[in-house]
């Protein structure tokens, strides 16, 4: 079984390693994670600034992708964050004075018994957070645990330069969205005879108008008046 485990982890590490999409590499880590250990919902933070969010999770939660937030000593997640420590509860997770009760995200179908979380780290320093976690009580193998613990150890340089990638190409859209809207109101600026507010202010009711971007509305704009 160990074995298995082992090859399974190298599979999935090399695969992670090539791969610097961050949704796919946090997906890749939950479902492994979960076959895993068995898990009845396993979740994914990321660190940012001085906070974790909540980026992947097994069982689906839409609405709370990038909506929970914890700082570091907040709840276990934000202890695990706080000290670098594995925290392992073989039941009554709940009762644990860490605990932090999460709205729509912990609910009475959710009353998790057993739960395990890990820091995921990558130089000395916290990347996320993995927590595990079974609806009823579980003491976990030794052998789970190890693997736990080798697959954060493993993944923290690839979950950290995907979400580099992931940070610095969200910077560059949205200089590439800026560019693309002062080209679009100065254009409705010299032929509208509009002002930079004015100019603006239709560009944005536009875009919420026709549910498009504001750099969609503005290379509409840019299209349609260049004609």
């Amino acid at each position: 079984m160990l074995k298995q485990q082992l090859q399974l982890l190298e599979r999935i590490t090399e695969t992670i390693s090539y791969n610097l999409d961050l949704d796919e590499v946090l997906a890749q880590v939950v479902d492994l994670v979960s076959k895993t250990m068995k898990a009845d919902s396993c979740l994914i933070y990321l660190s940012q600034d001085d906070h974790l969010i909540l980026k992947a999770s097994k069982i689906p939660h839409p609405k709370m992708i990038n909506k929970v937030a914890m700082q570091y000593g907040e709840g276990i997640t934000g202890w695990v964050a706080e000290h670098h420590k594995l925290v392992v509860l073989t039941e009554k997770s709940y009762a644990d004075s860490r605990f932090k009760f999460v709205p729509h995200l912990d609910v009475d179908e959710d009353r998790w018994e057993a739960f395990v979380s890990a820091p995921i780290m990558f130089k000395g320093d916290v990347v996320g957070v993995i927590n595990v976690q079974h609806r009823k009580k579980r003491q976990h193998p030794e052998t789970d645990l190890s693997l736990l613990k080798m697959i954060a150890t493993q993944v923290g340089g690839a979950i950290y330069n995907a979400k580099l990638l992931s940070e610095t190409q969200a910077l560059k859209d949205a200089l590439e969205t800026r560019k693309v809207v002062e080209k679009a109101k100065g254009m409705l600026m010299r032929q509208q005879q509009l002002s930079e507010d004015a100019a603006y202010a239709l560009i944005r009711k536009k875009s919420m108008d026709t549910k498009k971007t504001m750099k969609e509305v503005a290379e509409a704009i840019l299209l349609a008046l260049s004609l």
